[in-house]
This record gives structure tokens, C-alpha cells and sequence, in this order.
């Protein structure tokens, strides 16, 4: 089995494709919602923010999703427990069949299984500092929304795979699989928010919205509480669950000094290299490896940290949200276009842009100090490259083009800004 076979299969295809379609119209709704009710739920930057960490996970995950099915469909296929005892496979089932109710228990019990693994990865993730390292960025956000829950880390998936192999041990095919567990993913999606306060009985057995603003939440109370993806009741068995008592402090006990999405997927591996590194012990070097973040770290730190402060000005946040936007649209165009051709080389090439682009446009809402001369050179690299790979085909004229003006945008927004600051020291003069 191909990488690209396992990437075009059509129930991957199918669930990314229903998965993908409900979070954009989910989140696009809730911003609308947010800002014409004056909620305050959903701020334009960390919107930007969090899907710049969204898209930069997606990049990756076409690498990491073939890896897991991969993986998956081996031991599936070769280490089943049907294979070592001579039993009769497992069969394939399409979810969206006529209504039988063979086929609902049997994904039924999928998902409950999935759920238990997810809830010991979501524990360790928690637990262990070098894997809390990739599952941080999911909570370094101060806010609590829809877009917080596709804010995933780039890295974590590199073994996120290996706690779902006990289904794979079970002989349960991957296909199957992936659609039980897209009924989780859809519910963990949907339960960042703040819309929603108690779901009466259901609190009794789902992670309810109320149940998972306190695992974001960094009050002492509520640090390392309620792992559950879709049922609650793991956390009661194991002693780990926390209701809703005061109003959650969404967050990390050290808040990120800036959301730039790079640095937001490897602070926190940065940190324990450096600890490592300092470390004169080998038992001090495995606890900043393995030990457990909320117990090695200071919970007093959080004080001494300067948050990022972004801009005001609209018309800035007009250019960074219509650059996002081009920059999320052509980067998955080309990267589509080169996983079909198998040209790995460009594959690498357009995720260092992507990373790059979001990345600079982060720090123009930052107010960075070089975040200016890195865009305009954003902008020059890229319609030498256009130049350069398209040969001034017709693709090439219209990225040129679309650079052209952006550029003249940008030099305008800068020249506005300028003025407008100007004109204000006057007045205090």
C-alpha cells in the first residue's frame, strides 16, 4: 500500500472531506455569531492564529496519516489476533449502508475502544513532559473556541499512531476505524465552546462542553483534569474527573511571549533540550524528559511573562487576514499538486513557505519590529520563485500579478500607518 494510495482512498477521502466542510462552516458561524452578539468569544488574531497552527498541522499530517494507516494496516493485516489464532477476519462495513443494527454495535464498539486508547494518550500527553512538549500547543491559547480545537501541534502525530494499535491487535480494519473515530473527532471539535453550559443527563457519560472548558482551564483545580475525547466515564474510573465549579482560566500556567505558530510547536521542545542540556545528573536529565510537567514546573512563573500585544489598526488586520487566506489557499493547492505527482522535493519546499508566510503575518499582528522588511522580502522571494519555477507561464503572470499588488497594499497600509502615527505625536506636541 502506497502513501498515496492510503492519502486518496475513498473513506479517507469521504470523512476529510464531511470532517473538513463541518469545522469551516462551524467556525466561520461562530465568528459571525460572536462578533454581531458582542460575545467577545472569537478575536480576529487569534482566529488568524490559530488556524496559521491549524494548517501548519494539516502539512504534516500528510506525512503522519500515511504513517498511522500504514502502520495500522500492517499489524491489522499481519499480527491480528484473527491471523495468530486462524479466526475469520474482521470484515469491512460501510457506515453509510441501509440501517442494520449489526453494523451500529460493531462501530459502536469501535468507538468506545478508540476512546479508551485516546484517553491514556491524552493522560501520558498530559503526564509526560517530552510528549506534553507536542500536545501544548493545543493549550496555549488564552481563548476557548472553535478554533482552538483544530490549534493542533505539527509534531505530535509523530506518535500519536502507537496508542491506537490495540484495535489493530483486535484485527479491526483501518477503514473502519476511521470512521468510528470520525464521530469522535466531530464531538471533540464541537465541545470547544463557550455557548454551551450543561447538557442535563448527558454530563452523567459524554465530555460535555462543561467538562472540557475545565481541562483548558489553569486553575490549580483544574490542571490535569477530564482527559476524556467523548465519554466521561474514563476519568470517573480513574480518578481524574473535575467539575465545573468557578470560571475557567483558559490557558497555561506560562503564557507563550509570542503566538508566532512556529514557535508555538517547539517552545516547549526548545525548553527541555535546553534543561537537558544544563543538567548535571542523568536522573535530573530523565526528569526533564519524562517527569510530570505540572509537578517539575513552577506555577509561579506565569507572572514574570509578557504576552504578545497585537495590533489595532483594521486595516492591517484587513491585509494579514486576506494574505492568511491567499497563503492557506495556494500553499494547499501546490501541495496537493505535488503529493499527486510524487515530488516530495516541492512538497518540502511550499511547507517552508507556508511556515514562513504564517509566520511573518503572525508577527505583523505581533507589531514586530522586523515583521515589515520581512514581508515586502516575502513578497519579492516570491515573484522571483514564480519567475523562476512557472518559466512566466499564465499561472506565473497571475502570481506576479497578485504579488504586484500586494506589495503596492503594503507599502500603502505602511505609509498610512506612518502618517497616522506622525499625525498623533503632532496633536501631543
Amino acid at each position: 500500500m502506497r502513501l498515496y494510495d492510503i492519502i486518496n482512498d475513498e473513506v479517507t477521502r469521504t470523512v476529510g472531506l464531511v470532517l473538513g466542510t463541518a469545522f469551516f462552516v462551524c467556525i466561520v458561524l461562530e465568528f459571525i455569531l460572536s462578533h454581531l452578539m458582542r460575545k467577545g468569544y472569537v478575536r480576529t488574531e487569534y482566529a488568524i492564529i490559530n488556524l496559521s497552527v491549524a494548517l501548519l498541522q494539516q502539512v504534516t499530517d500528510f506525512i503522519h496519516k500515511g504513517i498511522f494507516i500504514y502502520s495500522f494496516a500492517y499489524v491489522q493485516t499481519h499480527w491480528s489476533l484473527q491471523k495468530c489464532l486462524h479466526l475469520p477476519e474482521v470484515k469491512v462495513v460501510n457506515p453509510f449502508s441501509p440501517f442494520d443494527p449489526a453494523t451500529l454495535a460493531l462501530y459502536g464498539m469501535v468507538l468506545v475502544i478508540a476512546d479508551f486508547c485516546q484517553y491514556w494518550l491524552h493522560r501520558f500527553s498530559h503526564e509526560i513532559n517530552i510528549l506534553w512538549a507536542g500536545h501544548v500547543t493545543h493549550h496555549s491559547n488564552e481563548e476557548y473556541n472553535l478554533t482552538v480545537a483544530v490549534r493542533q501541534n505539527a509534531l505530535e502525530g509523530i506518535y500519536v499512531w502507537i496508542f491506537y494499535m490495540p484495535l489493530a491487535f483486535l484485527g479491526i480494519p483501518w477503514q473502519m476505524f476511521i470512521s468510528a473515530y470520525a464521530v469522535s473527532l466531530l464531538w471533540q471539535f464541537l465541545v470547544h465552546t463557550r455557548w454551551v453550559t450543561k447538557l442535563g443527563w448527558l454530563e452523567h457519560v459524554l465530555s460535555t462542553p462543561s467538562h472540557h472548558r475545565v481541562h483548558h482551564g489553569r486553575n490549580p483545580q483544574y490542571i490535569d483534569k477530564n482527559y476524556g475525547a467523548f465519554f466521561i466515564i474514563w476519568d470517573k474510573l480513574f480518578g481524574t474527573f473535575q467539575p465545573e465549579e468557578e470560571e475557567v482560566q483558559y490557558g497555561i500556567t506560562s503564557p507563550l511571549k509570542s503566538q508566532n505558530p512556529l514557535w508555538s510547536n517547539i517552545h516547549h521542545h526548545v525548553d527541555i533540550l535546553r534543561r537537558v542540556w544544563r543538567a548535571k545528573s542523568l536522573r535530573e536529565k530523565m526528569k526533564w524528559m519524562f517527569g510530570v510537567p505540572s509537578r517539575i514546573y513552577d506555577p509561579e512563573r506565569q507572572a514574570a511573562v509578557n504576552q504578545p500585544s497585537f495590533t489595532r489598526d483594521p486595516l492591517k488586520k484587513l491585509y494579514v487576514f486576506l494574505n492568511f487566506v491567499l497563503a492557506a489557499t495556494a500553499g494547499f493547492y501546490a501541495l496537493s499538486t505535488s503529493v499527486e505527482l510524487g515530488r516530495w522535493g516541492w512538497f518540502l519546499a511550499v511547507s517552508g513557505a507556508m511556515m514562513v508566510s504564517f509566520s511573518i503575518l503572525v508577527a505583523l499582528l505581533e507589531q514586530k519590529k522586523w515583521a515589515d522588511y520581512a514581508e515586502v522580502i516575502r513578497w519579492i522571494v516570491l515573484m522571483i520563485t514564480a519567475t523562476w519555477v512557472m518559466q512566466l507561464t499564465v499561472p506565473a503572470g497571475i502570481a506576479l500579478l497578485v504579488a504586484g499588488v500586494f506589495m503596492l497594499l503594503f507599502t500603502y497600509l505602511i505609509s498610512y500607518l506612518y502618517n497616522k502615527q506622525a499625525g498623533y505625536l503632532n496633536l501631543r506636541q
